[in-house]
């Protein structure tokens, strides 16, 4: 098993819409092995191919209490209901925002033995499989954001599990022409722009208030 390094916003990647999967032979199932892994250690509970650098349409989902998903090819045929709620991604580590997203929804997937699935998601499992999904359309969970497109600090620590997030330190980076509101902990309103976080997560603290 390989660990497969996560790309983070704005690599371009992330926009680009993912190609069907033809053929499920042992080098995408290996693959799909990394990305699992790759999820795993990122404690996070979903992964697209693309967030590993590869435009197939094949996501990773494991959300708490249930066995892990590997998804080829998957989409959704319903949506019930609408909801708002937190979420987060590993390609923006250490954020959350509020979106909309179904109460529930039918899913159908080609499993690892060539398998045609369908799924019946509620819940954070239905979050998470619309999330991913989103990522093979090219699409981020930030073009969903409510409240004026404000983003959440989390907080979390690297012994954490936050939705959809890996546990990496994000700070404030004020040397940049093109930034987004942050609402730090509800309590302080700073500047963050997103264009800066590096490789390994992490930006320079800035120690400044707006």
């Amino acid at each position: 098993m390989t660990i497969l390094p996560i790309r983070l916003f704005p690599d371009p990647i992330l926009r680009k819409k993912s190609k069907e999967i033809d053929n499920i032979d042992l080098e995408i199932l290996e693959f799909s092995n990394n990305m699992l892994e790759t999820m795993q250690y990122a404690k996070g509970i979903g992964l697209a191919a693309p967030q590993v650098g590869r435009l197939v349409r094949l996501i990773t989902i494991q959300v708490p209490e249930c066995e892990p998903l590997i998804m080829f090819n998957p989409y959704v045929n319903k949506k019930l209901g609408k909801r708002m709620i937190p979420e987060g991604c590993l390609s923006v580590p250490g954020f959350t925002g509020i979106v909309e997203r179904s109460i529930s929804i039918s899913a159908t997937y080609i499993d690892k033995n060539k398998g045609k699935i369908q799924l019946s998601a509620t819940e954070l499992l239905s979050q998470a499989i619309e999330h991913e999904i989103d990522h093979l359309n090219g699409i981020m969970y930030l073009d969903h954001l409510e409240s004026h497109e404000k983003l959440h600090k989390t907080g979390i620590t690297p012994d954490d599990i936050h939705w959809h997030d890996v546990a990496y330190k994000v700070s404030i980076n004020k040397d940049n022409a093109t930034k987004m509101d942050l609402e730090t902990e509800g309590i302080i309103e700073r500047k963050i722009e997103l264009s800066k976080i590096k490789s390994d997560g992490s930006i320079e603290e800035a120690s400044f208030d707006v």
